[in-house]
């Protein structure tokens, strides 16, 4: 009874901390992270928060592409940024993984673990990864031998997602040669146009590999909106946000490590749109493309 009343009376001190809400298409109120409350409280304020899981029209995502977001996600961590021992690492992904699993699964009882190729398992075990990701960074282990420079563990979350997104667009390049993006040479002046389309040549080849249904790019003022409909990771990256972990916006990832191999400073907002969008805006400074 005690336990119900905490949650009860940390559950209206949040609503009148938190300013009302939008509409559907409103960004989320808050990170779980940022509440001044006891962690238990914390915790099941989150998993109140989190949007449903429900069944959504989905393709099959192409297997060898999953498991390269998979791969490289691990990768970053194993073998560049060197904060947790990977046994630790393992471990921790399993138990975390074995927690989740039940409670995902309940809205979407016919799902198989380990069909990487299915985006609902793919939502759910790219979410797993993530925050396990997070909680060892938050740790981060002084014991493991670690470059100077990613000595602090404030520093890890940007260079995970920088690592992250090289990795995937040069084998991008590798693999879709014709259909990405050229970097343009240092003799050519950039556009506004010119970046819009290669942010849409990346959308087009996240599409080929059924990682979304759909997906929009456009030009916005001093920028790029990127919105995917029903991307593999809804789900998660909306949890992903609502708890301050690291994302797994690969996309996002991407579209950024394509903007500094053309020496483009951009900034991102994303916002969930109609429970079925992800929107991202990449901003560029005023007057810096024409």
């Amino acid at each position: 009874m005690l336990e119900r009343r905490a949650l009860l009376g940390a559950s209206a001190m949040l609503a009148a901390m938190l300013p009302p809400p939008r509409g559907a298409n409103a960004a989320l109120p808050f990170t779980a992270a940022s509440l001044p409350i006891p962690d238990g409280l914390r915790d099941r304020l989150e998993l109140a928060a989190r949007p449903k899981v429900r069944a959504l029209p989905r393709r099959r995502m192409d297997l060898d592409f999953a498991v390269l977001l998979m791969r490289t996600g691990y990768q970053a961590v194993a073998d560049e940024l060197d904060f947790v021992a990977m046994n630790q690492f393992q471990q921790e992904f399993f138990l975390f993984r074995q927690a989740e699993w039940e409670r995902y699964r309940e809205g979407l009882p016919r799902l198989q673990q380990g069909d990487l190729s299915d985006a609902a398992y793919f939502d759910f075990i790219s979410f797993c990864q993530h925050a396990t990701i997070a909680a060892e960074m938050r740790r981060g282990s002084q014991v493991v031998a670690r470059p100077a420079e990613l000595a602090n563990n404030a520093v890890l979350p940007a260079a995970h997602a920088e690592r992250v997104g090289d990795v995937l667009l040069q084998k991008i390049y590798e693999k879709y040669e014709r259909l990405a993006p050229k970097v343009p040479p240092s003799t050519q002046q950039l556009s506004a146009e010119l970046m819009c389309d290669g942010v849409r040549r990346l959308a087009d080849i996240f599409e080929i590999n059924d990682y979304m249904l759909s997906s929009r790019v456009e030009r916005v003022p001093n920028g790029v909106e990127f919105a995917l409909v029903v991307p593999a990771t809804l789900w998660s990256q909306q949890v992903l946000a609502l708890r301050g972990d690291l994302r797994n916006d690969y996309e996002v990832k991407v579209v950024f490590a394509w903007f500094r191999r053309c020496n483009v400073p951009v900034t991102c907002t994303t916002r969930f749109e109609q429970g079925t969008q992800v929107v991202h805006t990449f901003t560029w400074p005023v007057g810096y493309l024409a």
